[in-house]
């Protein structure tokens, strides 16, 4: 029979002076912070659920102790990466450079890398990106899709990778959503517009087969509808492109009864409008008014200010993150759809049509 050997303990040893150095854990920083485990959580995670004097008892907490939050280790604990994809159609307007800022800087601030594509408004060019983009093995996804995503979102479901949807409904049910409710931006906007003496309404657009162009054009034709005035409404696709926007004004001004509201659906497309309306020595604002969907940090500097629909881009950067983050911690089973509201800004690009010019 053989008998168990005693050997010698080994002697653990700690640092000089006594002190054993160690990383404060996430219970210390809420025990400091005087909040639960899960307010320290929501916190690190990005979560709009936390007042703001918590949140700055969670941060002050955070900074005392010198906490960090070991990202690389939960990734691996949870076989996610702590990279996060960003695919958006491109940055030439305000509202898209906006979102990849607000996106970028919530990354920043919750200690995970941000891996941006651009798919050029091309379905197939969107493929290839966020191909490209699960090939590096992102955590997860926020994707603003292009008019025909179907085959980048069935790539998306097949690959169990995190993905929330943003700015664009797809209307996948497999996959969160996160936009802003653009046909009654539109119709608020129309509304205003009408109520000013505005009859003959001219919606310029880069692509009419998004969705969230063929919302606004619901919500134009609704408000117009509505109205109980003879309105007229009419949407134009053109390219983003300056003789290509001047020509498709110049023969709709050189009719009978021209426009006398143009509507554009972004910043980009608001610039070439006003080099247009310059170019074709149109008498604005008096005869004819502008308002732009995109909140351009020029609107405001420009004479006269432009009118705009102002997107609640931070707010839906933070929704679509903090849904983002429980999809890759795997808080979060139901799917979930958010709509925010936008704001109609009216300033001196839009005025009253005085009625010899109705």
């Amino acid at each position: 029979m053989l008998k168990a050997r005693n050997r010698p303990a080994k002697r653990r040893t700690k640092p000089a002076g006594g002190l054993q150095h160690r990383r404060p854990t996430v219970v210390e920083v809420a025990q400091r912070a005087g909040v639960s485990v899960g307010t320290v959580s929501n916190v690190l995670n990005g979560a709009n659920a936390v007042s703001e004097a918590r949140r700055l008892r969670v941060e002050k907490a955070i900074v005392e102790l010198g906490y960090s939050q070991n990202l690389l280790a939960q990734g691996l604990r949870r076989r996610r990466s702590t990279v996060v994809g960003l695919c958006v159609p491109h940055t030439t307007n305000a509202y898209f450079s906006a979102m990849m800022t607000a996106f970028e800087e919530l990354a920043s601030d919750r200690g995970f890398e941000l891996m941006q594509v651009l798919s050029g408004q091309d379905p197939k060019r969107e493929y290839k990106r966020v191909e490209a983009l699960l090939r590096y093995k992102i955590g997860g996804l926020l994707l603003v899709p292009t008019r025909a995503p179907g085959a980048t979102l069935d790539m998306l479901a097949r690959s169990g990778t995190p993905t929330v949807i943003v700015d664009r409904p797809a209307h996948d049910d497999r996959f969160d959503e996160v936009s802003f409710d653009n046909r009654r931006a539109m119709a608020e906007a129309t509304r205003w517009m009408i109520a000013m003496g505005h009859r003959r309404f001219l919606f310029m657009v880069r692509e009419r087969a998004l969705v969230v162009t063929k919302q606004r054009v619901i919500g134009l034709t609704a408000a117009a509808r509505e109205s109980g005035e003879k309105v007229t409404t009419e949407v134009v696709e053109c390219p983003s492109d300056e003789v290509m926007v001047t020509a498709s004004l110049a023969s709709r001004f050189r009719r009978p009864n021209p426009p006398t509201a143009v509507i554009v659906s972004n910043s980009t497309f608001a610039a070439l409008t006003l080099r247009a309306f310059r170019s074709l020595k149109l008498d604005y604002p008096r005869s004819v008014s502008l308002m732009a969907f995109d909140a351009p940090e020029w609107g405001d500097l420009v004479t006269p200010r432009l009118s705009v629909v102002r997107q609640p881009t931070l707010a839906i950067a933070r929704k679509a993150w903090e849904l983002l983050i429980a999809r890759m911690t795997g808080e979060r089973t139901r799917i979930q759809r958010e709509e925010f509201l936008a704001e109609v800004v009216i300033r001196d690009s839009v005025v009253p049509l005085s009625d010899s010019k109705r």
